[in-house]
């Protein structure tokens, strides 16, 4: 009897996600829109109550969806020069926490996303949390500063 409630817990054990590929592919979305200023792809990937949150000094700005798009626009096809990366750091069936890393030759900026399912079940970023890392250079060994 206890082998059996066991091998039925263990059958119905919690196991993240069921739509690991929807969610994965609204974080890949999110970089391609970055690397090539996809306006259009960020659009849809972006919850239309979705912000992004940049620490400046002692104060955090706060972006809609509306300017972060239109931003994006006056920039359409712009290359970013960096390299790409993600790591998922948190699932559940509802939520997802993701960091997307953009590496340059002298910073890193990090991009926590907060991706939901919503309403009709898709996933959609509902916030964005950008901030940056600077990488020592080579020559002199001392950091290059970022400006936020």
């Amino acid at each position: 009897c206890i082998i059996s409630l066991l091998s039925v817990t263990a059958t119905f054990a919690y196991t993240g996600p069921k739509t690991e590929a929807d969610y994965t592919a609204v974080i890949k979305d999110f970089i391609d829109s970055h690397m090539s200023s996809n306006y259009k792809k960020l659009n849809k990937v972006l919850d239309e109550n979705s912000t992004l949150k940049i620490p400046r000094g002692e104060k955090v700005i706060q972006q809609s969806k509306e300017s972060l798009i239109e931003a994006m626009k006056s920039s359409a096809g712009t290359q970013q020069n960096c390299q790409s990366n993600y790591e998922v750091l948190a699932k559940s069936d509802a939520l997802v926490i993701a960091r997307v890393d953009f590496s340059y030759q002298n910073n890193i900026q990090h991009n926590y996303l907060v991706v939901e399912r919503d309403d009709k079940q898709e996933w959609k970023i509902t916030q964005v949390y950008k901030m940056f890392d600077d990488i020592e250079t080579p020559d002199n060994g001392s950091p290059v500063t970022a400006k936020n």
